[in-house]
């Protein structure tokens, strides 16, 4: 089972990049920093004639994407919502489902996807929203939305005080790789 980690955070080593890499610790898992790619908006061509997409990394990273089996989406909580590399990303979901809907909602159908996400200002609650928001992402996708963790961490390293968040890691760690 191959394992893709999106990290969406503008700070390399931050909060949420720390939980999900003692998430994948020891696992054979492809870390995509998506800070690191060249992802522009997507041009939405519901309503009009189509026109070109833009020529980025965009098809580089959901082809690395669609080739795992499990997907952890790791966000630091920026304005009570995901970052906006990792929005930017989700957006461009539209151009695939444009260019070839079966194949891309067939791929996606068969993931198991995670989220992690770390906050500052009341995160447990505040947080709950970009859940919910994923949790609809993978409703319309077909994907299995396996377990979330909601972290709560401002200066660096501060979210290995959490340790509620640290016990959770533990539990998502079984349902990932059971016998690791």
């Amino acid at each position: 089972m191959g394992v893709v980690v999106l990290y969406g955070s503008s700070r390399r080593h931050g909060n949420s990049d720390k939980l999900a890499d003692l998430l994948v610790e020891g696992l054979d898992a492809d870390r995509i920093y998506l800070s690191d790619y060249n992802l522009q908006p997507i041009t939405d061509y519901r309503h009009t004639e189509p026109g070109e997409y833009p020529e980025d990394d965009y098809h580089k990273l959901i082809d690395l994407v669609l080739e795992q089996d499990t997907i952890v989406f790791t966000t630091p909580i920026y304005w009570y919502g995901v970052s906006g590399v990792m929005k930017t990303f989700i957006d461009r979901w539209s151009q695939s489902l444009r260019e070839d809907r079966p194949h891309f909602i067939s791929k996606m159908s068969t993931k198991k996807a995670y989220v992690i996400a770390v906050g500052d200002d009341e995160p447990h609650l505040k947080g709950l929203p970009l859940i919910q928001q994923f949790q609809y992402i993978f409703d319309f996708t077909g994907t299995q939305f396996d377990g979330h963790i909601i972290g709560k961490g401002n200066e660096p390293e501060s979210i290995l005080e959490d340790a509620a968040a640290l016990a959770r890691v533990g539990e998502l760690r079984k349902k990932i790789a059971p016998s690791a």
